[in-house]
């Protein structure tokens, strides 16, 4: 078992660690969010057809020329074409046929003339400018082509993709499953939240914001609730969540403690330690083992720490086993709204909360820092990392923060 790894050494060994999930077939709608594992290859034209853009009238080309304001050509119109319908009329010299957006272009039609440019005299239209072929007309498949390579395998599936797939007639399709974590809460002072509180106990509020660490960043939460400071009992509780998930996150329990019991329950349960501890504050004591393709994961019982180590090592985990290229939080410039004095001997991550106003970011820290301060979690959507020996920091410098959430923009 290595100890006292690197930030990126740690990760390094959890991604070298991570299967891809297996891949099912799921109605469109549900693979929202999801990771395709198909290559989706067109079988259609689109448009289908030759058809008009705009609400007009077909006409010849070839009839338009010569037209003027002073001197306009006058066609007689012979049809109406709704959108979903199609003429059954061949336009010929000096006709037009009325048509709405989307409709088919009618035969013998090679340009369409926008409503507002001609003028309607009874049943015949004047036009008042020359057109070139083919003006004003979607081509028969313009936007996508039969054989075209569509969406690759690998695409993170978003409204737009959902919008292709409908197009292409593609109602069910392949998508990387969900991870599947569960999450364990140890140690002695714990209560399930629903109980009232005793003295000397606390209620498990980490299962609760891990899971739903998890089910953001696209993984299924599974809550195996709390256990007491028991080898046993947690080895237990750990083989039960090693037979239902991927991976297994237990919060508490992974420090020096007499009752720091997850590192021996790990070995208890049949996985080997791969790592323990971490060059970073807070959440040095992670402890991360496997056993077969499944991992289980230490985090601290600190709330902030949990939460913060989640960020680093958890998230990317969940993201390349569902099939995610990018894995790593986005990095963004920005601006300090007030100091960070504080120099530590130890790699350190600050929560903070970033902004976008007036074409920067902007970040402001909150006035406790302590591991154990869930408070200080909320609203914050950002991470300054520090590196061991740096600073102080100083209002007004520019540095580069880890972006949790999308800021909210300010005029």
């Amino acid at each position: 078992m290595r100890t006292n790894v690197t930030l990126e050494e740690a990760l390094a060994l959890l991604l070298d660690e991570c299967p891809q999930t297996q891949s099912i077939h799921v109605p469109i709608l549900d693979s929202l969010g999801g990771v395709l594992a198909e290559d989706i290859v067109s079988d259609i034209n689109i448009p289908p057809f030759d058809r008009s853009p705009l609400d007009g009238y077909a006409l010849r080309s070839v009839d338009s020329q010569g037209a003027s304001p002073d001197q306009p050509i006058e066609l007689d119109v012979i049809d109406y074409v709704p959108a979903g319908s199609v003429s059954e009329k061949c336009v010929k010299d000096y006709q037009a046929v009325r048509i709405m957006t989307g409709a088919k272009i009618p035969l013998g039609a090679d340009v369409v003339i926008r409503q507002e440019e001609v003028e309607n005299v009874g049943e015949k239209i004047l036009i008042k400018a020359p057109m070139s072929t083919m003006e004003n007309i979607s081509r028969v498949g313009e936007d996508i082509h039969v054989n075209q390579m569509v969406i690759k395998a690998g695409t993170v599936i978003e409204p737009a993709e959902i919008g292709l797939m409908a197009t292409l007639g593609k109602s069910y399709v392949s998508v990387y499953m969900k991870p599947r974590v569960a999450i364990l809460s140890t140690g002695d002072e714990l209560l399930e939240i629903q109980q009232p509180l005793q003295d000397g106990k606390i209620r498990n509020s980490n299962s609760y914001t891990i899971a739903a660490q998890v089910k953001k960043t696209g993984g299924k939460a599974l809550m195996l609730g709390v256990c007491g400071d028991d080898i046993e009992s947690i080895s237990e509780k750990l083989r039960a969540g090693l037979g239902i998930a991927d991976i297994v996150i237990t919060t508490g329990g992974v420090s020096v403690g007499d009752k720091d019991l997850v590192k021996e329950s790990f070995m208890n349960a049949g996985a080997e330690m791969l790592f323990w501890k971490v060059r970073m504050k807070p959440g040095t004591p992670i402890a991360v083992a496997r056993l077969g393709k499944k991992l289980l994961i230490g985090l601290s019982g600190n709330p902030a720490a949990a939460f913060i180590t989640f960020e680093q090592f958890v998230r990317p985990l969940v993201l390349k086993m569902m099939g995610r290229e990018k894995h790593r939080l986005m990095n963004v410039e920005t601006i300090l709204e007030n100091d960070f004095s504080k120099v530590s001997n130890q790699n350190r991550f600050v929560r903070g909360t970033t902004v976008y106003r007036d074409g920067s970011f902007y970040t402001k820290f909150p006035g406790k820092h302590s591991s154990g301060v869930l408070s200080s979690l909320s609203g914050n959507n950002s991470l300054f990392y520090v590196p061991a020996g740096t600073g102080p920091y100083e209002k007004g410098q520019k540095v580069s923060i880890q972006l949790l959430d999308q800021p909210e923009v300010k005029s």
